[in-house]
């Protein structure tokens, strides 16, 4: 993940001398959230460490000025909150961290720390029992709350081919990215020409679905596959064309090329027909279709050789 590619940030504790010390590790970069509302909310992801040979559980928290502004999840389960996390033995693993800030927050610019920690256990001694030493890692937020509403989107077109056989359809995933601080239901305008003589074959406005959740401030968002019927196109180049709107406002376009080739299922069909005529054998096959219509040609010339020399003897007689 990105997160893991960026080392800058690496916050990994491990103690070796002592057996009853646990170790905790939080891979992430510094968390910057940029002209968020009041009552704004932006989720970002936290991945955490666990270096040790055994499961471990980890206490999430934040602290600073944005104390109480995080709640945590385990992705694909954002309806619960958990304070509270269960690593597999040296393995990464992903919670999502959602942002609010409060109502009635000043403008400004709030700073705080996301942390993880390791509870101290009791370790049995030989003697006596003795408390293991709690361990906790951080990583920096920033928050700068604004009362400026901005709406950015972009949009990115990612077909699943450039080439796409004839009557088959072009299949298309749009991917939205909110960089500006209001959620936000986008519809989006698809026009698709023809690059020979820039005719639009196509052009229709799509909009956002009621059963998908709006794309929210920071969210990379990617949308249902959209497919595009070629049926009854001519092949040839084609350009698509896709326009992000929120009412009548364009916020972003995005555009590429592809080409619909001709469908070789009827040469195929085809060529199946010809080898079975010679056993399966297809250089046979072609051999025999070419005889035949060796064959029609010669005796169509003769019929037509014979109507002429029949034409002309009667031109003679009469």
């Amino acid at each position: 993940m990105k997160n893991r590619i960026f080392l800058g940030s690496l916050a990994l504790l491990s103690v070796i001398a002592a057996a009853n010390v646990s170790a905790i590790g939080m891979i992430t970069e510094p968390i910057v959230a940029k002209d968020m509302l009041r009552g704004g909310e932006v989720s970002k992801t936290v991945t955490l460490f666990n270096p040790q040979a055994s499961e471990a559980i980890y206490e999430l928290g934040s602290s600073g000025q944005i104390e109480g502004w995080v709640e945590f999840f385990v992705p694909g389960k954002l309806d619960t909150a958990v304070s509270q996390a269960t690593v597999p033995p040296k393995a990464y693993y992903d919670v999502t961290a959602k942002i609010k800030v409060p109502e009635g927050t000043p403008n400004g610019e709030y700073k705080g720390e996301i942390f993880v920690k390791d509870n101290p256990k009791e370790q049995p001694g030989e003697e006596e029992s003795s408390v293991g030493v709690g361990q906790m890692v951080s990583t920096e937020v920033t928050v700068t709350v604004t009362d400026r509403e901005i709406i950015k989107l972009d949009t990115a077109l990612i077909p699943e081919s450039y080439d796409v056989k004839q009557g088959e359809p072009l299949k298309i995933k749009i991917i939205y990215e909110n960089s500006g601080n209001v959620s936000l239901k986008p519809s989006f305008q698809l026009k698709i020409a023809n690059s020979a003589d820039e005719r639009i074959v196509f052009n229709a406005i799509y909009p956002y679905s009621e059963t998908e959740e709006a794309v929210k401030p920071g969210e990379s968002k990617t949308m249902p596959v959209f497919e595009w019927p070629t049926a009854g196109q001519a092949t040839g180049r084609y350009l698509v064309e896709a326009v992000s709107l929120v009412g009548d406002e364009v916020l972003d376009t995005d555009d590429f090329r592809f080409d619909i080739s001709e469908n070789s299922a009827t040469g195929a069909v085809l060529g199946a027909f010809i080898s079975s005529i010679s056993g399966g054998n297809a250089a046979l096959g072609w051999a025999v279709v070419g005889a035949v219509l060796l064959v029609l040609l010669i005796v169509l010339g003769a019929v037509i050789a014979k109507k002429r020399r029949t034409g002309s003897f009667r031109k003679e007689v009469n």
